[in-house]
């Protein structure tokens, strides 16, 4: 059985270069970027998925926890 754990997007700024987890394309240091968060539980920082401001703008929160969690 699977644990489910609810999630949330929150706004940073990156402090070392990463890549966003949905298109790929790398988000460089001091830039804005999406950190998935737990609402309940916590995520650890290695797992948590992470997304480029463009992705985050185009396609929305919801559809972006949504989309890779099927």
């Amino acid at each position: 059985m699977e644990k489910v754990i609810e999630t949330r997007l929150v706004k940073r700024h990156s402090q070392f270069p990463t890549v966003c987890i949905y298109c790929a394309k790398q988000i460089q240091p001091d830039s804005l970027h999406y950190v998935e968060e737990g609402i309940t539980a916590h995520i650890h920082s290695l797992i948590a998925r992470k997304y480029c401001e463009a992705c985050y703008t185009r396609y929305g929160e919801q559809n972006l926890l949504h989309e890779k969690s099927k």
